[in-house]
């Protein structure tokens, strides 16, 4: 299996904490000081996780221009899970909250929306494998490590996956301009969360499938709310269910 090169403090302790995953090494640039970098290194060698220390300028060909904070992990990828494996590991579909992208290809917004999912509750994010960013290392890198406590799933077809989960009793709620303002909307668990772009909102046959198209509501004028901003305020309103 091929490694991938993820870079950033925050990232590299949160693999390597969660241990879900393989850790070639960790590579860390000579010029860093300081208690956490030097946290980090003895969590490494704890972990069996080889620990290099290099010239920066190797750190910033590694990461390819990436923000790296002079530290960059090898690892193998996260594992690829199926909606089924996802669905296998839920306790309590009662409780379950899941969550899609629809269209969004910026990863900085894909990582933010990772990030809010794993700190309220959502388990799961469904990615298409067209018109969608993926999981690269600046996804990985804006999501801090939370692509280990969040299962991110790619699927081919969308649509699809909202029709298997509508038979498995989950609700789909779409985020549109358009909707039911989001204070009004009186969620059902389990809840499946479509964020679309902020530009073009949500592909016409993905909106036809929700039970219910949600809104916020902004009094400042402007004209939409970023992705992941948006996806984090539904996020909280759903934790309140779960």
């Amino acid at each position: 299996m091929a490694s991938e090169i993820l870079y950033g403090i925050n990232t590299a302790e949160e693999i390597i904490k969660a241990g879900r995953r393989r850790v070639l090494r960790l590579v860390i640039s000579r010029t860093e000081k300081g208690a956490r970098v030097n946290d980090l290194a003895a969590l490494a060698r704890k972990s069996g996780v080889n620990v290099e220390f290099c010239d920066p300028k190797l750190l910033d060909k590694l990461a390819a221009g990436g923000n790296h904070q002079g530290v960059l992990l090898e690892a193998e990828p996260a594992r690829r899970l199926t909606v089924d494996d996802a669905l296998g590991l839920e306790k309590d579909l009662k409780k379950t909250v899941w969550a899609a992208l629809d269209g969004i290809t910026d990863p900085m917004n894909l990582g933010a929306i990772v990030r809010s999912a794993a700190c309220l509750g959502v388990s799961t994010v469904i990615l298409p494998e067209r018109r969608s960013a993926g999981m690269n290392a600046a996804a990985q890198k804006t999501a801090s490590g939370a692509v280990e406590r969040v299962n991110v799933v790619e699927v081919v077809n969308l649509n699809q996956t909202i029709i298997k989960l509508k038979e498995k009793g989950f609700w789909i709620y779409g985020m549109d301009m358009g909707g039911q303002a989001l204070p009004k909307v009186d969620f059902t668990l389990p809840a499946f969360v479509i964020i679309g772009s902020e530009g073009a909102g949500l592909h016409q046959k993905t909106r036809e499938h929700c039970d219910v198209i949600v809104s916020i509501p902004q009094k400042g004028g402007v004209e939409s709310l970023n992705a992941g901003n948006a996806a984090a305020i539904v996020f909280y309103e759903l934790s309140k269910k779960i």
